[in-house]
């Protein structure tokens, strides 16, 4: 080999130069990767940040519906202990001699919606000053910022107490086929047909007096059959599947605890339940009071207590044509005006016309005739003459029936209350039944107590 061969330099292998474009082709492949690296991260967290943001909506949501559950049942309960204020009024206020001289006879279940309106609701407050007639500041204080409830008072009087099916009456006060009388009329309106057409759950279907007669059969104290033509027991036996079924059980055959308990008797379901269970009650006594009595109750001591000459007006079709109307104004007017004493409802019965319904002024202004027009009320029924008292017929010896063998007007005992609560999207139902007159045995001394207590 030479020395210039020896000597000379190694190539160098310069890279050329790249153009514009080929290094934006290059840049962009690089990119291209990079979007799908984010793509692919996205992917996986999109998911996961769903999950957790529907998680967390839904225990906010939850955590709201638990605080307003919570107070929607403080607001029951609350409304529980306001509701013996109103008792007290009935007991030391509208039962006393002078305010029933002065003002007339009064019962918490005319004023209760009103005077609780003022706590329940925030515009509350109008009711009730434009009943009291004072300044809407006065009370615009005491209602509640966050939610509202409602408190219903009925009187257990007013309603038909199926406990008087246990043992039947002596003479005139027969409780028990009066008591049978009365359930007849509550379903006789043809409105009540498709209940007793359609098969119950057990693939049978009954008539009226099955439903009836059933009823009785369980809350009597014997185990003899009820007869509906003659009002009582027959000589046969009583012959029901209770203890047929999946989970026997034995006839009450004495007074229930509650009406629910109406739902073990053969042939009622819910659907019968939910049309007349609102009327029937298991406390009280077995008199009629006159004050809170239904329209179907109050007919059945007009057709009782009836004097000869008007007997007519309560046989047959004139008992709907006349009796009915004549019981059912009487239920419309004693709304504002309670009956004072039996003398008041038998001058009301017997002349009905001589006293203004005081719904006739919802027309206001003008004649009477025009005031009756325009609150579309029902004529004035032709009324009757009845007795306050039993008699005996001077020619045939018969003792003739009266208002007070089977009918009182006295003041409520036993009340039930009806608090609805709503908070939010929550709604809390609590119902509970108070008696006035309960000797208390343990705790505070004296009289009142809570008979029943359930919450919805």
């Amino acid at each position: 080999m030479t020395a210039d061969a020896d000597t000379a330099k190694p190539e160098r292998h310069v890279r050329t130069a790249r153009s514009g474009a080929a290094r934006r082709r290059a840049g962009g492949k690089e990119h291209g990767i990079a979007l799908l690296m984010v793509l692919a991260c996205i992917s996986v967290l999109l998911p996961f940040t769903a999950a957790f943001s529907y998680t967390t909506r839904v225990d906010w949501q939850a955590a709201i519906n638990l605080r307003d559950e919570i107070s929607a049942r403080n607001l029951t309960r609350g409304g529980m202990r306001l509701s013996l204020l109103l008792f007290e009024l009935q007991r030391m206020v509208f039962n006393q001699k002078q305010f029933r001289q002065m003002l007339g006879t009064w019962d918490i279940t005319q004023v209760a919606p009103y005077l609780m309106s003022a706590f329940g609701s925030k515009d509350g407050h109008e009711a009730i000053s434009g009943l009291v007639g004072l300044d809407n500041s006065t009370f615009k204080e005491l209602a509640i910022d966050h939610g509202g409830f409602e408190i219903r008072v009925e009187a257990e009087s007013g309603k038909l107490n199926v406990n008087c099916l246990a043992s039947a009456g002596q003479g005139k006060d027969n409780s028990q086929a009066r008591t049978v009388e009365t359930l007849e009329a509550m379903l006789m309106p043809t409105l009540y047909d498709p209940l007793f057409d359609e098969e119950k759950s057990d693939g049978q279907r009954y008539t009226r007096a099955d439903v009836i007669k059933a009823i009785v059969d369980y809350i009597d104290e014997d185990n003899k059959a009820w007869d509906m033509v003659k009002l009582a027991s027959s000589s046969t036996q009583e012959r029901y599947r209770y203890t047929e079924i999946f989970d026997p059980y034995q006839p009450r055959n004495a007074r229930l605890d509650s009406v629910e308990e109406l739902h073990l008797v053969q042939g009622v379901d819910d659907d019968l339940m939910t049309a007349i269970a609102a009327d029937l009650t298991v406390y009280g006594g077995c008199k009629v009071n006159l004050n809170f009595a239904s329209a179907d109750q109050i007919a059945l001591v007009l057709r009782h207590s009836v004097t000869a000459e008007d007997k007519w007006k309560t046989e047959g079709e004139n008992f709907l044509l006349k009796t009915l109307p004549l019981a059912r104004y009487v239920v419309d007017t004693r709304t504002m005006s309670l009956f004072s004493d039996m003398k008041a409802f038998k001058e009301f019965v017997e002349k009905p016309d001589k006293f203004m319904n005081p719904l006739a002024a919802l027309g206001g202004g003008g004649s009477a005739a025009q005031a009756l027009n325009r609150a579309n009320l029902p004529r004035i029924p032709e009324g009757m003459t009845i007795r306050e008292n039993s008699e005996e017929d001077k020619s045939s010896g018969e003792q003739l029936g009266g208002l007070s063998d089977i009918a009182t007007i006295a003041p409520e005992r036993v009340y039930r209350i009806e608090i609805i609560a709503e908070v939010g999207a929550v709604k809390k139902r609590l119902t509970a039944v108070y008696d006035m007159q309960f000797v208390r045995s343990e705790g505070a001394k004296g009289t009142g107590a809570w008979l029943y207590l359930r919450e919805d």
